[in-house]
């Protein structure tokens, strides 16, 4: 590192030495936002991406967060925004989005151990669907196709002698399908692979299935919806699709777990806003009492339980503790 972004760190070394952040503390919950824990990210760059933290530096997160911090699981934060509940200084919640199996097998005994309780949100039209995550597969089409080129249903079209051109067509079907839902978010999917001559990725244990998913209910943990095809809500134009993603995916849950689902995590795949009053109105008549989005911050008494902010937690140490301390310090990161 050098030149500015060197500065940079060093400028941040010194006020986290400093334990300056530490005098302004908000009152507040700084809720914590996962999707995939791997002993080896990097070998799953062609699927998952940028969503993966790596075993050795999860647990380090989680280490310190309950040194320095108390966690809270959503219903105590829940109850902190409606004012039911007083929450200690510096606490935090931990959540985990879309329903991978590493959640269970990796990320939950890890909470465990430290006695923090976590959030797992469930795509559920992945659970035991035979199918992958929309975004894993287009992801690894772009990745393994032999193609030189591709149209992008807009016309734009990229050649794919320039990286930096195949992850703009990448970026490009992301925001063609995040407004699709079901049979045609599928259809559009399948269309992609074969303009890319890729068939289509097949992991058949990356996501969780529903005996493991009412494990990690059984074993204290919240469950709750991440919907049913993982769309952007506020991009779904059709009102019964909307609604459909919504009430089916905690229909399911509810029948699979033999108890109501309170919580909900908006997905965003691409595509601003992920969120509306529209899809607030409508998580509601859903039934859910929480809703997670992807706004920076802390959670804050009397906030709308139903557009609570999350913190992005960073992928190396030294950042995850600039991250935190500005968070509970009540500065958006």
């Amino acid at each position: 590192m050098s030149g500015p972004g060197r500065l940079k760190s060093v400028a941040k070394r010194a006020v986290l030495a400093s334990r300056a952040l530490r005098l302004i503390q908000k009152n507040g919950v700084a809720v914590l936002m996962y999707h995939s824990v791997k002993e080896s990210p990097a070998e799953h760059a062609n699927t998952l991406g940028g969503i993966v933290h790596s075993t050795s530096i999860f647990r380090q997160q989680m280490e310190m967060l309950a040194r320095r911090c108390t966690p809270v699981n959503m219903d105590d934060v829940l109850r902190f925004t409606q004012g039911e509940k007083n929450l200690p200084p510096q606490c935090f919640a931990i959540t985990f989005d879309d329903g991978y199996a590493d959640n269970l097998e990796i990320a939950a005994p890890i909470l465990e151990q430290l006695g923090i309780p976590g959030a797992f949100y469930i795509t559920v039209g992945y659970i035991e669907t035979a199918k992958l995550p929309w975004a894993v597969r287009v992801r690894y089409a772009f990745a393994k196709t032999k193609q030189k080129s591709w149209a992008a249903p807009n016309g734009a079209s990229y050649s794919f002698g320039d990286p930096d051109a195949r992850r703009e067509a990448f970026a490009q079907a992301c925001q063609h399908l995040s407004g699709l839902t079901g049979a045609e978010q599928e259809s559009a999917v399948n269309q992609i692979e074969a303009q890319l001559d890729v068939a289509p990725v097949s992991q058949p244990d990356m996501m969780l299935k529903w005996d493991q998913v009412r494990t990690l209910a059984k074993r204290g943990h919240v469950v709750g919806s991440h919907t049913v095809s993982h769309p952007n809500l506020a991009h779904v134009k059709d009102d019964a699709n909307l609604r459909h993603e919504l009430a089916e995916s905690k229909r399911q849950l509810d029948a699979q777990l033999g108890a109501p689902v309170r919580h909900f995590s908006y997905p965003v795949p691409a595509l601003k806003p992920h969120w509306t009053p529209r899809t607030v109105e409508v998580s509601r008549d859903a039934g859910y009492a929480t809703a997670v989005t992807t706004n920076p911050g802390l959670v804050s008494r009397n906030d709308d339980p139903l557009s609570l902010h999350r913190v992005r937690p960073a992928y190396e140490m030294d950042e995850f503790k600039w991250v935190l301390e500005s968070s509970l310090a009540g500065r958006a990161v």
